[in-house]
């Protein structure tokens, strides 16, 4: 079934509604037929199941529940990428199925220092929820506004499994399968790379390392195909263990 993020809940869930004017035309372009059913989603959690009628709009029908995909929670601490990049970042990331997306402060971060400026927030998030509609993903990702340390990161996240990408480290998929975690929390650099004190902090907390091609990604890359293997992996042992 179709669905559609609402940015304001509508005032009554059963009854005739008029929907925003860009989710109407929305609907109208994509040519539902008479009568189909979706769901649109509140900003606040939850939905409603909404009904097309070409001649009269759009008819809420009630409360319904979210469907729910078998994805792993996945945070993604993340170095920011500079301009645009970060809107293809955010894009993948939406698409591989993480659930949390971080700005992460680095010593040789050059960009993502301070916090995202609200323009940039509304944007980024329109974008995700744009990317959501079109790939079946009911649930939107949250970005973060304002960056932070490993440390705090580490300690916000203490169920999660930590895994630090190091180009040259062995196999993010040989990581999952000696641990098979339940969540996971992808720690990614800058270009530069981690300083030499944070691979040293890495590795005083046994945080693993693992790595994902013989080449060397670029940001808005790699935090999305690490979470992109590990939804995969994840996928794959629900499938194997229903």
């Amino acid at each position: 079934m179709r669905f559609f993020f609402l940015q304001e809940a509508p005032p009554f869930f059963e009854g005739s509604w008029q929907p925003p004017k860009e989710l109407s035309q929305h609907l109208r372009a994509l040519r539902f037929s008479e009568k189909e059913e979706f769901l649109l989603l509140l900003p606040q959690g939850g939905a409603v199941g909404g009904q097309w009628n070409s001649a009269e709009g759009l008819t809420l029908l009630g409360l319904r529940e979210i469907p729910r995909l078998p994805l792993m929670p996945i945070t993604l601490a993340t170095a920011w990428p500079k301009g645009n990049h970060a809107e293809d970042l955010v894009r993948r990331a939406a698409e591989a199925g993480v659930e949390r997306i971080i700005p992460l402060l680095c010593e040789h971060s050059v960009t993502g220092k301070d916090s995202i400026p609200l323009g940039k927030m509304r944007r980024l998030e329109k974008i995700v929820r744009e990317t959501c509609q079109q790939c079946g993903r009911p649930v939107a990702p949250i970005i973060q506004k304002t960056p932070q340390s490993l440390k705090d990161i580490l300690e916000g996240h203490p169920k999660a499994h930590p895994v630090a990408l190091t180009p040259g480290a062995w196999p993010l998929m040989m990581e999952l399968g000696l641990h098979s975690p339940k969540e996971v929390l992808l720690f990614v650099g800058p270009e530069g790379g981690f300083s030499a004190e944070e691979e040293e902090w890495f590795q005083n907390r046994n945080i693993a390392k693992a790595g994902l091609l013989p080449t060397v990604l670029r940001i808005e890359s790699a935090g999305p195909l690490a979470a992109g293997l590990c939804q995969h992996w994840f996928f794959q042992l629900s499938e194997a263990n229903p």
